[in-house]
């Protein structure tokens, strides 16, 4: 039987009974489905896996998308990629040390942006690299009338890295070349609870649409400086073996870089497509 633990105010939960290792039966499905729509944030603790177990574990609640990184995938897993901040030779890596820092929602450069990110620990530092989680239904929810009013039935641009007109290495020229500008809702419905969240995010929205590019930047600055609010947030402090999975309709994310950088950090990836598992979650 599954014991669903809350973490934080904001968001986060602890998923206590289940065995990643293990295939899930219907009901468990179901109730981690829902589990994630509430807390939008759910932590499965002291369980190592694999790339094999952890795409087994994942696939579970919807098919898995390659990522854009190439050069990160797995040779013989390509929907999981290795999130490390050394190099081949040990030495530290900043380019891969600092994917994930930084607020956003993953892949909302994308013309159907994922449903879930799935990361799992394999080893962490004595100290530091923790991962905070803003919840951004509360942040729509709690904006100030008169932001609410002006940002309601905007859209606008997204592009992988967004304003910031590079990607630090982790996509090719090429790659990027061949992806085009997407639009997105400003305010966002989340397709299966209904309620309206804050969709744009700091480093993948360009600007916002039928706007100048002034305007935009003022209006987005504005509406982030109101997201990163401390009590939108819960904080990860991780440990190896931990599993997280996280809403990207409806969180931001961010890592921290403050550990030691001579240590290592290694983290298994993948991520979840859009529109899985709903049935099962609102029958629920």
């Amino acid at each position: 039987m599954l014991e669903i633990r809350k973490l934080g105010r904001a968001c986060g939960a602890e998923v206590l009974g289940a065995n990643p290792l293990a295939p899930l039966n219907p009901s468990e499905i179901r109730e981690i489905e829902q589990a994630f729509l509430d807390h939008l944030v759910l932590r499965f603790r002291d369980c190592s896996m694999s790339i094999a177990q952890l795409r087994d574990f994942a696939r579970q609640f919807g098919p898995l998308r390659e990522h854009v990184a190439k050069n990160y995938r797995d040779p013989e897993v390509p929907e999981v990629v290795i999130m490390t901040n050394q190099d081949e030779r040990g030495n530290y890596d900043r380019v891969g040390a600092e994917r994930g820092v930084g607020w956003h929602s993953d892949g909302t450069f994308e013309a159907v942006p994922p449903k879930a990110t799935v990361l799992h620990a394999i080893a962490v530092p004595d100290r530091g690299g923790n991962t905070i989680f803003a919840n951004m239904y509360l942040a729509y929810e709690t904006m100030p009338a008169d932001l609410k009013k002006r940002v309601d039935g905007k859209s606008a641009i997204f592009r992988l890295r967004g304003r910031k007109q590079h990607t630090q290495g982790i996509v090719s020229g090429e790659d990027l070349r061949r992806m085009n500008d997407v639009m997105h809702p400003v305010i966002r419905v989340h397709p299966q609870t209904g309620r309206k969240s804050v969709f744009v995010n700091p480093h993948h929205t360009v600007r916002i649409a039928d706007m100048s590019d002034s305007d935009s930047e003022a209006l987005l600055e504005e509406i982030f400086a109101w997201c990163i609010r401390e009590e939108f947030q819960w904080e990860q402090e991780w440990r190896a073996g931990d599993t997280i999975m996280w809403e990207n309709r409806s969180a931001w994310h961010s890592g921290r870089p403050d550990y030691p950088k001579d240590q290592l950090r290694r983290f298994l990836r993948t991520t979840i497509c859009e529109g899985i598992g709903s049935s099962a979650a609102t029958a629920h």
